[in-house]
């Protein structure tokens, strides 16, 4: 079975909200060829609740549309509210393993990895913009340690009271085309945790106070971290979303 997991931090929400435009942008006139574009064709032979006539949840759709924040869930899905949701999204061939592979594995290792990633861009980010300033180099060792530092404090965040809220599955099948006789079945397994949000940030920030490092800089690091470990979320989408998040960071 192939499972795909793949993170998404609050930067690429961002990237979605600031993508439109009240304004009218003319063309050149000038163009090449006509791109080729391949669709793929999605039917739903299964669902959750579907032999009792149910219909998909709302919450389910909004997670499909890219919408995963408390903001959009909370009005839709009871339970919500006050919490740092996290949504994991898993695909494979089996329902049962992929469901108890998503809930007992999945949402805590993908939480910490997020952080992980969080982190190691952001250190990153802050050494070379030292390395262009003249004169304000570090030693590469010391630049590790740096970065080590960081990575250990936000490791040892524990997820306390984190549950989970709803979950949901969908059966999919998926051709290349329209009329081809290939065609890949699978279950799609929506889930979403939460803990109390007050909880969380205060176990971000206690976490980064613990850093020994209180230069200009690192409380500069320190503030930016925090942000964005508290607005960091968990979901499935396209991997380049994940990494156009990373350019934001």
């Amino acid at each position: 079975m192939k499972k795909s997991i793949f993170i998404l931090s609050v930067a690429a929400a961002l990237l979605f909200t600031s993508c439109g435009t009240t304004k009218t942008v003319k063309g050149s006139g000038i163009k090449g060829n006509a791109a080729k574009v391949q669709k793929s064709y999605v039917t739903i032979l299964d669902y959750q609740g579907a032999s009792f006539g149910s219909e998909i949840p709302q919450w389910v759709v909004e997670i499909g549309n890219g919408n995963y924040s408390a903001e959009a869930l909370s009005p839709i899905l009871p339970g919500i509210s006050g919490k740092k949701p996290f949504v994991v999204v898993a695909r494979g061939d089996n329902l049962e393993y992929t469901r108890q592979w998503a809930d007992l594995v999945d949402v805590e290792n993908q939480v910490g990895d997020e952080m992980q990633r969080i982190v190691g861009k952001a250190v990153s980010a802050v050494q070379k913009g030292r390395a262009k300033q003249v004169g304000d180099t570090k030693d590469a060792t010391v630049l590790e340690q740096e970065l080590n530092m960081y990575k250990q404090a936000v490791s040892a965040v524990e997820l306390n009271g984190l549950e989970k809220i709803a979950s949901y599955w969908i059966q999919k099948e998926v051709k290349p085309s329209k009329n081809s006789k290939e065609s890949k079945v699978y279950y799609e397994y929506y889930a979403v945790w939460g803990m109390n949000k007050k909880l969380y940030d205060l176990q971000i920030q206690s976490a980064l106070d613990g850093v020994e490092d209180n230069t200009d800089e690192g409380k500069a690091l320190k503030e930016t971290l925090s942000l964005k470990l508290q607005n960091m979320m968990i979901t499935s989408n396209d991997e380049t979303i994940t990494e156009e998040a990373d350019e934001e960071i």
